[in-house]
């Protein structure tokens, strides 16, 4: 039992957050000044990475204090004038103490949700696809680097060879057999079948157009060349595009000039661009300026979209003119209303107009039982319909937000990247697979965020016309359904399967899983102050993660078992810095860390299980504060 005391030093510290704001804005700045403006490549230090943030942040805040400050009394000069001082002291308690203001880079997550629990195995619509419903997820621990050195998107932080082996795998067993040449023509066959085309494979003319998510490329400082922006927010995946390339060049056989890979809403950057165009340089790349060398301006088609809304969009030429789409969606959250960003939302980047036009609709759409844009967009005969292939990129996860990578805790990730590569013909079945991986480390707080699934697997009678022909969306789209969170998951039996009419999952890499205590608090590069998990707000942005966990005052410090059997396990042992601490025998495993101390530590937990002959650890690297 875990006692927490409203008394004492730590109690009356954290009711002065504010107080904390200026201590630590203070330190960030001369750290700064100190460290950096004598030898500016030290800004690139770990510490830096960290100070500089919350020091611009502070010189903001005094900034915009003092300025509006000028302005009222340059306006009321003579009746200010002489209370101007009071006026700065009131100002500087206001948006320090109570923190309502731009004073506030540490931000407390303040809004609690009921977390809502997924039925499981009870599914709903139509499977469909080769093999109907059928979702393979391959997972290779290998295919990418725990620690990155630079951004994650950098060819040294991905092996290639990893990469494109777990796309061979996923596209055989997606077909059901072990010839990547014979799945695709498989796979090809039973679209041309189900779209009246005839019993045959890709021929050779034929285009087809890959729509990838760069949604977080677009550059806020218009003073820097938008194509030369660099950042570590998460988009599409060079690597994966160009396995998905080599499959549709090498083993289909297309040739590249039939080949578009396209974003109509955003611009294609440099660090995307220039490693698939170097492997496939004879590929139509389209982005939303065409403004850069290789990169074309996306052109609108005389083809219109319609969505439930009553809103009207343009679909891009290179859409039109495909035979074949293949829609590439993220392993994502989105921070709208707690949304998703999968494959259903991965298509608002393929029209002409603005794509946050149609937010207001979106955000309708997490209601249950609204419309939904995503619904429209499957059900469309040049979007959806058009969809040969659904592939889901989750080599690196995001929560909370659309573009923040993190570790995944849960098994068999156990504090790594989320290594993942998910395939699919049904979009309803892989958006719901997907979502699950989501929901489970989340979670995802609100039930709406899944209203989308219910309505293209059981559309709303005469809602959705997306091509304005008077002919409404009647049949599903697929099947969606939640895992049961009791079957292991590299189980089949994880869903109902094909003889439940459910979700045919297929998965590929469990014999590489092992069991692992995991350290789920605190959490690699998040800040806590006095318990509580903080986000950094400096001008418009929110920062989920910092260079190295941060911690000021005390914490329960937290682990999670994976894989094990509860009763085998002897006990979990917390260590700081080699030193044993505490040792707890029954989950949840916790100690409360209180004593003060400032400098860089390390925490261990070690598991011992099976009577003491076998241990397992894991470690965090902390800067602790008070």
């Amino acid at each position: 039992m875990i006692i927490h005391r409203h008394h004492g030093f730590f109690y009356r510290m954290k009711q002065a957050k504010g107080l904390l704001f200026h201590i630590a804005g203070i330190i960030a700045l001369f750290w700064f000044l100190f460290r950096v403006l004598p030898a500016p490549h030290r800004s690139q230090y770990p510490c830096q990475q960290l100070a500089i943030p919350i020091a611009f942040g502070y010189i903001a805040f005094w900034t915009t204090l003092i300025s509006a400050t000028l302005v009222w009394v340059r306006h009321f000069k003579k009746r200010t004038l002489a209370f101007a001082p009071a006026l700065l002291i009131v100002f500087i308690l206001l948006f320090s103490i109570s923190g309502p203001g731009f004073a506030g880079p540490f931000s407390s997550k303040t809004i609690i949700y009921s977390v809502w629990a997924p039925d499981p195995k009870q599914p709903i619509g139509v499977p469909t696809g080769l093999n109907p419903g059928r979702v393979v997820w391959v997972w290779d621990s290998n295919a990418t680097e725990k620690q990155l050195d630079g951004y994650w998107w950098e060819a040294h932080n991905n092996d290639q060879d990893v990469i494109e082996s777990m796309f061979s795998k996923g596209i055989t067993s997606l077909a059901g057999t072990n010839c990547e040449f014979e799945a695709w023509d498989l796979l090809f066959k039973y679209f041309n079948m189900e779209k009246g085309k005839g019993d045959h494979g890709y021929i050779p003319g034929e285009k087809i157009a890959i729509k990838i998510n760069l949604n977080n490329c677009w550059n806020p400082l218009s003073i820097i060349d938008t194509y030369k922006w660099e950042d570590n927010e998460r988009d599409a995946h060079p690597n994966v595009v160009r396995a998905l390339l080599d499959q549709l060049v090498y083993v289909v056989g297309i040739d590249q000039r039939n080949i578009t890979v396209y974003d109509a809403s955003r611009p294609m950057p440099n660090w995307f661009y220039e490693p698939v165009h170097d492997a496939f340089p004879d590929v139509q790349y389209v982005d939303c300026l065409g403004g850069a060398v290789g990169r074309e301006l996306v052109q609108p088609s005389d083809t219109f979209f319609y969505f439930a809304d009553g809103s009207i969009w343009t679909i891009p030429t290179c859409v039109v003119d495909a035979e074949y789409l293949i829609n590439m969606p993220l392993l994502k959250q989105h921070p709208i209303n707690n949304g998703i960003t999968l494959s259903g939302k991965n298509l608002f980047g393929t029209f002409i107009e603005p794509v946050v036009s149609i937010h207001p609709y979106h955000e309708s759409g997490q209601i249950m039982g609204n419309p939904t844009p995503q619904t429209d967009l499957f059900a469309s005969e040049e979007l959806g319909g058009k969809t040969l292939l659904y592939i889901g990129d989750g080599l690196y996860g995001t929560l909370q937000d659309h573009r923040t990578i993190v570790w995944f805790q849960m098994y068999p990730f156990n504090d790594d990247w989320t290594n993942s590569l998910f395939f699919s013909q049904d979009p309803v079945a892989i958006d719901s697979v997907m979502y699950d991986f989501l929901h489970t480390q989340g979670p995802i707080p609100i039930e709406g965020s899944q209203n989308y699934l219910h309505q293209s697997a059981e559309p709303t009678k005469d809602t959705y016309d997306p091509e304005n022909d008077g002919v409404f969306l009647s049949e599903s789209l697929g099947v969606h359904e939640h895992w049961d969170v009791e079957v292991p998951i590299f189980s089949s039996d994880r869903y109902s399967g094909m003889g439940g009419y459910g979700i045919d999952f297929v998965t590929v890499g469990g014999e590489e899983a092992t069991p692992s205590i995991v350290i789920t608090c605190p959490e690699q590069q998040k800040f806590y102050l006095f318990g509580d998990e903080q986000v950094i707000r400096v001008l418009w942005k929110n920062f989920y993660t910092l260079p190295r966990t941060v911690v000021i005052g005390p914490l329960t410090v937290e682990a999670m078992a994976n894989n094990v059997d509860p009763s085998q396990i002897d006990c979990v042992e917390f260590y700081i810095d080699g030193f044993l601490q505490s040792s707890d025998q029954i989950p949840p495993f916790q100690w409360m860390w209180e004593k003060p101390s400032v400098g860089t530590h390390v925490i261990k937990v070690q598991m011992v299980f099976n009577d003491g002959t076998q241990s397992l650890s894991s470690e965090r690297i902390v800067l602790k504060i008070l």
